[in-house]
Order: structure tokens, then C-alpha cells, then sequence
């Protein structure tokens, strides 16, 4: 998991989603408070990364829905 830093907090990649609505879905499913999220658009999807601290990956549910990528 690659980790990026901004403004004093870490985040960590979690992966690509085809809107921003379905990454937020997929962080709200997973209990993620939305202030520990980020979003980039890449021009082809976006890009969703977590406050390190804000999840334990570990505990990420994925069924697939929406992302464009697996675990990397």
C-alpha cells in the first residue's frame, strides 16, 4: 500500500473507482468517517485514498462494487 503525505496526515491508496459517488459509497460501507477520505480524479476514475489511522485496511470489505482495480 503506497502511503502519501499532506497537511501533517499520511493516506494510503486504497484504489481506483468510476465516480466519486461510488468511492464514497464504498468508504461509507466500510464505516470510513468522510473526513478521513480523499479523492482524485484521474481522468479515468477516481482515485481513493484514506487517512492512515482513519481505517485499519484490514477491516476494508470489498465486493467489488464500483472499483475499477483490486488490492494492491
Amino acid at each position: 500500500m503506497e502511503g502519501k503525505t499532506m497537511s501533517g496526515w499520511d493516506f494510503d491508496e486504497v484504489g481506483k473507482f468510476g465516480s466519486t459517488k461510488a468511492a464514497e459509497d464504498f468508504a461509507k460501507r466500510n464505516n470510513v468517517d468522510v473526513r478521513d477520505i480523499r479523492t482524485r480524479d484521474t481522468g479515468d476514475g477516481v482515485e481513493l485514498e484514506i487517512r492512515r489511522g482513519g481505517q485499519d485496511r484490514r477491516e476494508l470489505r470489498d465486493g467489488g462494487e464500483g472499483r475499477r482495480d483490486g488490492w494492491s
